[in-house]
C-alpha cells in the first residue's frame, strides 16, 4: 500500500476512535441517569455507571484494536525500513520470560507479558529487544475477612539483550536503584565499589567475582554507561552474564503505539525511527562490537 494512502487509512481509523470516545461519554451519562431513575439510590447509579463503562470500553476497544493492528502490520515495517537496519519484527512476540529471568535482574513474576519483538545483527553483534511487563500477585484481606487479589507492576519498559564480547563465570549487575528491600533473588553476589566515585553514587554494582567486575567495568565502559543512563528517562539496569548483556529500562511506557489524540505526522515518525535506532546506538556507545576480551 502506498505510504500516503496508508496514512489516510490510519487517520480515518483514528478519527473514528475519537468520535466513539465522545459518544461513549454520552452512553455513560445516559446509563447513570437511567440507574438513578430506576434504582433511585446510589446502588442504581453504580450499576448504571458500570453498564455504561462496559459498553463504552467494548465500543471504543474494537475500533482501537483495528487501528493498532493496522499500524503494527502496515506502518511499522515502513518505519523500520527508514532506519536502514536489517531487523525482524513481530509485535505479537517478545523477549521470553526464561531469557529475562536468566539475567537475574528481577524476581519471577506472577504475570508476564511481552510484545514488539525486534531482533537482528549490527556489526556482528546479535541483539533482540521488546517491551516487557512484569507483575506480582498480592492477596489482602479486609477487617471482615474478604479477600482481595491485585497485581502490582514491578517492571514495565524495554528489555534489550546483546552479545557480549567476554564470557566469564558468574554475574555482574549494575543497578540504578539497587535490589528491592535488599533481596537478591537467590543470587550469590556482593556489592562492589568501583574507582569511579560518580558511578558509585549513581549505580549499585553487584558481582559474584570482584576481579571480573573490575575487568569488565573499565573506566571507558563506566563512562559510556553513565552517558546511556542520561539519555533514557526512567531507571536503567545492566546484567552481564555468560556471553550476554541485558539492559532493562523501566519507564512505564509501551513502545511503538499509534497516537489517538494526534495524527501520525513527520514528528511522530521521526520519534519512532530514533526509538528503533537505539538498538544500534547501544552497540556503538558501549562498544560491543570491539572484541577486546577475545
Amino acid at each position: 500500500m502506498e505510504y500516503n494512502q496508508l496514512l489516510k487509512e490510519l487517520e480515518t481509523q483514528r478519527k473514528l476512535i475519537t468520535k466513539r470516545l465522545l459518544y461513549s461519554i454520552g452512553i455513560v451519562v445516559v446509563t447513570l441517569l437511567l440507574g438513578l431513575i430506576i434504582g433511585q439510590n446510589s446502588q442504581g447509579i453504580l450499576i448504571g455507571g458500570f453498564i455504561g463503562l462496559f459498553f463504552s470500553f467494548a465500543y471504543v476497544g474494537t475500533s482501537y484494536s483495528k487501528y493498532k493492528k493496522s499500524f503494527k502490520d502496515k506502518m511499522m515495517p515502513l518505519i523500520i525500513e527508514k532506519t536502514g537496519l536489517e531487523l525482524k519484527y513481530d509485535y505479537k512476540d517478545g523477549v521470553g520470560q526464561n531469557t529475562v529471568m536468566h539475567s537475574g535482574l528481577f524476581k519471577k513474576p506472577d504475570r508476564y507479558h511481552c510484545e514488539d519483538l525486534m531482533y537482528g545483527t549490527f556489526d556482528d553483534v546479535r541483539f533482540m529487544s521488546s517491551d516487557v511487563h512484569m507483575q506480582e500477585r498480592r492477596v489482602t484481606r479486609d477487617s471482615k475477612g474478604h479477600q482481595r487479589v491485585e497485581y502490582i507492576t514491578f517492571f514495565r519498559g524495554r528489555w534489550f539483550v546483546y552479545d557480549f564480547n567476554k564470557e566469564f563465570n558468574g554475574i555482574i549487575q549494575v543497578r540504578e536503584d539497587g535490589f528491592l528491600q535488599g533481596a537478591k533473588w537467590g543470587l550469590n553476589v556482593k556489592k562492589i565499589s568501583l574507582e569511579d566515585v560518580e558511578f558509585n553514587k549513581k549505580f549499585k554494582t553487584y558481582a559474584t567475582n570482584q576481579h571480573d567486575a573490575f575487568y569488565v567495568l573499565t573506566p571507558s565502559l563506566m563512562e559510556n554507561i553513565k552517558k546511556l543512563e542520561r539519555r533514557f528517562p526512567g531507571r536503567i539496569y545492566f546484567s552481564f552474564i555468560g556471553s550476554e548483556l541485558h539492559i532493562a529500562i523501566y519507564h512505564s511506557k509501551n513502545s511503538f503505539e499509534p497516537p489517538v489524540f494526534s495524527s501520525i505526522d513527520d514528528q511522530f515518525m521521526s520519534a519512532q525511527v530514533e526509538d528503533i535506532l537505539i538498538l544500534q546506538d547501544i552497540v556503538k556507545e558501549l562498544r560491543l562490537n570491539r572484541n577486546i576480551f577475545k
